[in-house]
């Protein structure tokens, strides 16, 4: 029985991973699969010597997938749903199959829909006032808003999108939507009062203007990278907050951070950010009504738990030629 080797691509980041994987792990699967992490400055060394790559945040480009499919890289295979960072087209030219683990089943659509809850309450109360009244030894500041009288816009209706929705709608507050498919109401969740396409240009620039609050939970391509920028953002309702647990790449930085001086935007709250892991000098991170987090949306102990099984899974697969077999992937490839 061979050995197969699987290596998390960011030493120090979302070690939790990396964690649950091995704890994942019988005895018996202990033999033949190991599990290695290195930083992202050294994954060119060792690509070539594993079976299985976790990217994380790693950026997977053609000449990094070549150097790993002239060894051993035989799969890619995200630890949740991003694969932004993988050059497919490059993987599927050298051999190299991609996959990603749905956040449906996983708990992660869950676990980030809470997030996006938690950061739309931190943009709506704001929280960065609040460490400054408590710095400052005052009481009552700041005067927030409160989420039962605004209208909440979620963009993106996937797993993540709908977990939301589900969420939300004990808050009382109003909501709409816009996904990439055509709109159907009876195939969104209660309390979605109106929606439309994406590709509804029209539509979703009225229903953007009406929004107290836009929550960004839809995934990153080439048709959307840097959608949020002075055009987006002046269609916005003035003092609108603005959520985003989707990816930074859906930002332009630089319009955000004059939309908020600006006092156009009312808040930012961010999970993710245009450059990962961001420089916690930047203007923009330090704006007193911008509120980061780093990148810890679906990072929690029950999702995670559940994804280091299905990596485990994926290795005893790979060695049994099986991989086709696991329904807890999605091959892209």
């Amino acid at each position: 029985m061979r050995r197969i080797r699987v290596l998390f691509c960011c030493e120090h980041s979302f070690p939790a991973g990396f964690a649950c994987t091995l704890a994942a792990l019988t005895s018996s699967e202990r033999e033949y699969v190991d599990v290695v992490r290195v930083d992202r400055d050294d994954v060119h060394r060792e690509i070539a010597a594993c079976d299985v790559a976790v990217p994380l945040m790693t950026r997977l480009d053609a000449q990094m997938l070549k150097i790993g499919a002239a060894g051993r890289l035989r799969l890619v295979v995200q630890f949740g749903v991003g694969l932004e960072g993988v050059d497919i087209r490059a993987a599927t030219a050298c051999g190299v199959r991609v996959a990603r683990i749905p956040s449906e089943r996983t708990g992660n659509a869950s676990s980030t829909a809470e997030m996006a809850v938690f950061l739309l309450l931190a943009a709506l109360r704001e929280t960065n006032e609040m460490r400054a009244s408590i710095a400052g030894s005052r009481l009552g500041n700041p005067c927030g808003r409160s989420l039962e009288d605004c209208e909440v816009m979620i963009v993106g209706m996937g797993a993540i999108g709908v977990k939301i929705a589900e969420r939300l709608r004990g808050f009382g507050c109003s909501m709409t939507a816009a996904r990439n498919r055509a709109w159907d109401a009876s195939t969104v969740p209660d309390g979605i009062n109106d929606g439309c396409s994406i590709s509804d240009a029209k539509k979703f620039d009225l229903l953007l203007g009406n929004a107290d609050a836009v929550v960004l939970a839809c995934t990153q391509d080439a048709s959307n990278k840097g959608m949020i920028d002075a055009a987006f953002l002046a269609k916005m309702k003035p003092n609108a907050a603005l959520v985003n647990i989707a990816r930074g790449g859906l930002f332009n930085r630089d319009d955000i951070l004059s939309a908020l001086n600006s006092g156009h935007l009312g808040y930012l709250a961010s999970d993710v950010a245009w450059l990962e892991p961001v420089d916690p000098s930047d203007e923009l991170v330090n704006h007193h009504r911008a509120y980061f987090t780093p990148h810890v949306g679906g990072v929690t102990q029950s999702s995670y738990r559940t994804m280091g099984r299905i990596i485990a899974n994926v290795a005893v697969a790979l060695n049994e030629d099986d991989i086709d077999s696991l329904a807890d992937i999605q091959i892209v490839n």
